[in-house]
Formats: structure tokens, C-alpha cells, sequence
């Protein structure tokens, strides 16, 4: 995948990590991570300490954003989402035990700046008092693999912003997990590490369909549905400008008011529910055989549902319209809602003047995503 633009657009900016930073991505677009394969055993607190100075070994471990081309909330409720995994946005986490008896039990008291987080577990720290997912996941994964006689500390870097509906809660959790696997030397599976992430997402979101989990993982795009995933192949190119509304969503909010909107009626929710999987299966369909223009359709017809179930904003809608009067095939949210990003398919000849028009209408950066390079 490739992530381009031209300078007259405001394009979010990456501090610390380059485009296709091998660090990140290796060459076949798969996200790359450092695993001990020395075996099952997780050694005690006697055979892995911090030394006198506070550190000891590290642990890395590695994720990226996603993408919900269409699904969104529907998901929750049984019905498939497809999703596309954003490579170079990426977060790396490193884990190390540390000596100090100081314990992070606050979110907010974890960023350091923008783009770097910092926190801190120990045998102090509560699963039930914990209201940072990625934290939460970590401190499931210490009492899974018995590792809580030392404090574990996780710096993390992450170029995807948060609370935009690109994945980031997930992302960080996948990438805490990881490095801590890594530093242990611990066995850590496919299904292993959804569930440990799915904790963390819980947390975050509270209802969480598991379709970030399982997407901020994956190499290829993904039809998730019941809480599994299979690969979509596909053979052909498109191209997507994501752009940032300009506000936060909380997809912990947004969920709560979908469930209020469809349990005002069972008959409505029945009619929301078989509208939205007509319309995602034409979606998969037309996005197989390389339809485009009806894809985009299907996009802006999600928009709208997503509409009345009332999670999009007026500033979303704006920029939207805008993409679609722009020449975009079509436009929609992607995510929570209620602030976060917007999703428009486009032409490659267009993604410049569909980019730009969405910032005119109020959009504060803009993601050119060519899948040319990468979904193959």
C-alpha cells in the first residue's frame, strides 16, 4: 500500500516513522514482529529481572490501523463488515520490566506526547479498575502466562491518531501483547491474541465486535462476521482518500445510541438490520468483480443508514457531499462515528480533487491510499 498526496494538502504529518519503514513493513506489505521460539516456558520473576540500573531485556511488538470499508455498528449485531488493514499507519510497543514500584492507573496518564505512550503494570494493578484498553490487555496477558511478581513497563509509538475510527485502541493492545509475548518468550497464537486484545477492547468500547481486533492484524482485507475473519482476494486496484472530520467519535457512545435507536422498535430494527446486509453483500459483490461506481453506490447508501441510526454529524455530511461532488464514486463514515474520519472511493485521477474538496469542507488532514502495490 502506498500513502501519497500533493503538498497543497493538508496530509497528516508522521513523526518518527518514515513510509514504509522497514522497521514496520516488511517487502510482501505483512506486518513483521521479533518472536522467541525457544519454547512454551515463561520463565518466574527469578530467571527475569530488571538489573541493578532497572532494565532487562525488551520485548517488540508491531500493528496497524484498519479501515471499515462498509459495516460499521451493523457488525455488532451479527452481520458481516469488510475491512482493510492501513499498513503504514503503524504502532510499535516495547516492553521491559522495570524495578520501580510505580503503577499507571489513569489513560490519561500515559501520553507523553504526541504520538508516544507510556504506562506502567504491576502485581498492584487491578483488571477491574483499569480503563485503558491496551493496558487492560497487558495486565490479562501477565496473569495468563503467571508473570506478576515484577512490573512490566510499555513505551509505545504509534503514528495512527486516535479516536478516528482507524483503529487505534485495538492496534496499541495488539502491539502491548506482542512486545510482552516477545519479552517472555511467551507462545502467542492467532486466537490467543484476538481474545487478549478483545479484553482490552471491552474496555475501550464496551460491546466491541471484534472486527478492529481481527483487522488490525491481518495482511489482507477481511470479511469479518460472528467473530470470524477470511481473507478477500482481490484483484484489482482501488483508491481511497480518507480525511479526518476534525472530531473525536467514541465508539463506546456511538454503540450505546445505535442499540437505543434499534431497540425503540423490534419491527425497525428488523428493516435496518435487512436493509444493511442487502446493501453489504452488493458492497462485497461489486468490490470482487471490480465494479467501482456500484460500489461507491453501496457506500453512500451505508452512509445514509448509518444516518438514521444517528451516529454521522453535520460535519461528516459535509464532507462527505463534498467527496461525491468532487467525482468520488462515493463517501461514507468510517468507524464509531459521531466525529472521526470519512472513507471516499475515488478514481486515481480524482483522488487529489476529492482530497482537496473534503478539506475545503472542513476536513483537517487527508489519507491517499493506493491498494495498487499491496492487495495482491
Amino acid at each position: 500500500m502506498a500513502i501519497f498526496g500533493d503538498p497543497a494538502i493538508r496530509q497528516h504529518q508522521i513523526d518518527g516513522f518514515a513510509i514504509g519503514d522497514p522497521r514496520t513493513v516488511n517487502h510482501s506489505g505483512e506486518l513483521s514482529i521479533r518472536r522467541n521460539h525457544g519454547g512454551p516456558h515463561i520463565p518466574n520473576s527469578g530467571a527475569l529481572e530488571p538489573d541493578q540500573d532497572g532494565e532487562a531485556g525488551t520485548g517488540i511488538g508491531r500493528a496497524h490501523a484498519k479501515a471499515i470499508l462498509i459495516g460499521e455498528h451493523t457488525v455488532v449485531y451479527g452481520l458481516p463488515a469488510l475491512a482493510f488493514p492501513l499498513p503504514d499507519l503503524a504502532v510499535e510497543a516495547v516492553a521491559r520490566l522495570t524495578a520501580t514500584t510505580e503503577v499507571s492507573r489513569d489513560p490519561v496518564e500515559w501520553r507523553t506526547h504526541a504520538g508516544e505512550y507510556r504506562f506502567i503494570c504491576g502485581p498492584d494493578s487491578a483488571l477491574e479498575q483499569c480503563r485503558s484498553g491496551p493496558m487492560a490487555s497487558l495486565l490479562t496477558a501477565m496473569h495468563r502466562w503467571r508473570f506478576e511478581t515484577s512490573a512490566v513497563e510499555v513505551r509505545i509509538h504509534s503514528t495512527v491518531p486516535p479516536a478516528r475510527g482507524l483503529g487505534f485502541s485495538a492496534a496499541c493492545a495488539t502491539a502491548v501483547v506482542r512486545a510482552l509475548a516477545d519479552l517472555l518468550g511467551a507462545p502467542l497464537d492467532d486466537n490467543s491474541l484476538y481474545e487478549l486484545v478483545q479484553v482490552g477492547e471491552r474496555i475501550a468500547h464496551g460491546n466491541a465486535s471484534g472486527v478492529d481486533a481481527a483487522a488490525v492484524v491481518s495482511p489482507t482485507p477481511i470479511r469479518f462476521e460472528a467473530a470470524t475473519s477470511r481473507p478477500l482476494h482481490i484483484e484489482h486496484d482501488l483508491t481511497l482518500v480518507i480525511a479526518d472530520s476534525g472530531g473525536a467519535g467514541s465508539t463506546e457512545q456511538s454503540v450505546a445510541l445505535v442499540r437505543s435507536v434499534l431497540g425503540h422498535s423490534t419491527d425497525s430494527a428488523g428493516r435496518h438490520l435487512t436493509r444493511a446486509a442487502a446493501i453489504i453483500e452488493a458492497a462485497q459483490t461489486s468490490l470482487m468483480t471490480g465494479r467501482l461506481s456500484e460500489l461507491g453506490e453501496r457506500l453512500t447508501d451505508f452512509q445514509s443508514l448509518l444516518s438514521e441510526l444517528g451516529v454521522s454529524t453535520a460535519a461528516i455530511d459535509r464532507i462527505v457531499h463534498a467527496a461525491v461532488e468532487a467525482g468520488a464514486h462515493g463517501a461514507k463514515l468510517t468507524g464509531g462515528g459521531l466525529g472521526g474520519c470519512v472513507l471516499a472511493l475515488t478514481e486515481p485521477v480524482c483522488a487529489q480533487q476529492v482530497a482537496l474538496a473534503m478539506s475545503a469542507a472542513g476536513a483537517s488532514a487527508t489519507w491517499t491510499v493506493s491498494t495498487k502495490d499491496w492487495f495482491r
